[in-house]
């Protein structure tokens, strides 16, 4: 029934797209990210959130406390320095009663996969958490937490391991019990200044407290900037607000999947999509083509301009990367 939500960090890797506004208020479909991914978590019934953001973010707060859903109880944690899952999580213990969800505001997967989650540490009754697992390369678990697994329990995790020693690596959504909390505090400082939440389960397996899995087949990370592209692009294709809500002269041509938000200007014999998303405040000229593009508020398509696999916003053009 609760999930915890960490946005406390800016999301500097993303460049001049979060100079004016925080990773989490990035737009996805008309939507900030971070409620796509509380979406997600209200799919799967939960209808109390706490949210750790960092403290020049009120933005985040003002949008959940007006334009989110109103079934919903939603507090706030601050983490004003941001130093690890361990700290935020533990700023956000005092409004946990009972398991929780915990999961990143970058981290987007399946509504399935969440409640098949939530299914697997329920009926396993007695773990202390229930890892969400992707088949990933040794190159991919590097950056990520790698997972020992024996007789469908984990037997051993460590975050970015330089010598992985299984085939799957552990994403940044967990099912927990309230044991979590009793190894928190063991957790040291790594290297890079942070305590992490994959030692605190490391701690709990060394004491003896079983971890379960659940495997998903797919996630979304919103590392880097062309990231953006690929989440939107993904909400098209699952037709989540997939609307047209500006008015739009006869003569552009739709092909669909494509999301135009409010306020935006659209020239005559334009062709948009597909794959297209037009956030509100974005302009585009006469005869213009767009195609697997995202323009942001602010930017400008200039006439009979061609756009493919972009995103466009008003200070920086980034494409995406072609595939061999």
């Amino acid at each position: 029934q609760q999930a915890v939500i960490l946005a406390a960090g800016r999301g500097s890797r993303l460049g001049l797209l979060t100079k004016d506004r925080p990773k989490s208020m990035l737009p996805v479909l008309g939507k900030p990210m971070m409620a796509r991914v509380m979406d997600r978590l209200r799919d799967a019934g939960i209808r109390r959130f706490v949210v750790v953001i960092g403290d020049q973010e009120g933005a985040i707060a003002a949008y959940l406390s007006t334009s989110w859903y109103p079934d919903t109880e939603v507090k706030f944690a601050i983490q004003a320095v941001p130093t690890g899952t361990v700290d935020a999580l533990l700023l956000a213990a005092p409004f946990l009663d009972g398991p929780f969800v915990l999961t990143a505001v970058d981290n987007l997967t399946s509504p399935d996969h969440v409640r098949n989650l939530m299914s697997c540490f329920t009926q396993a009754g007695d773990h202390v958490a229930t890892l969400s697992l992707l088949p990933a390369t040794p190159d991919q678990i590097r950056v990520s937490s790698g997972v020992v697994l024996e007789n469908n329990i984990v037997k051993a995790i460590e975050e970015k391991p330089a010598d992985p020693k299984g085939s799957h690596a552990s994403i940044m959504l967990y099912a927990f019990s309230q044991k979590i909390f009793e190894y928190l505090p063991k957790v040291k400082v790594s290297a890079r200044g942070e305590r992490e939440i994959a030692s605190a389960i490391q701690a709990s397996i060394e004491d003896g407290q079983k971890v379960g899995y659940a495997i998903t087949d797919w996630r979304l990370h919103l590392t880097h900037e062309v990231d953006l592209l690929a989440i939107n692009r993904q909400f098209l294709k699952e037709g989540r607000d997939a609307h047209i809500l500006s008015e739009i002269p006869g003569s552009v041509h739709i092909i669909p999947p494509v999301r135009i938000d409010p306020k935006v200007s659209v020239g005559h014999a334009a062709q948009i999509g597909p794959n297209v998303y037009l956030e509100s405040g974005a302009t585009v000229g006469p005869g213009a083509t767009l195609e697997n593009t995202l323009v942001l508020s602010g930017a400008t398509i200039a006439a009979a301009e061609h756009c493919h696999n972009e995103i466009i916003d008003r200070r920086i053009r980034i494409s995406e990367p072609q595939k061999a």
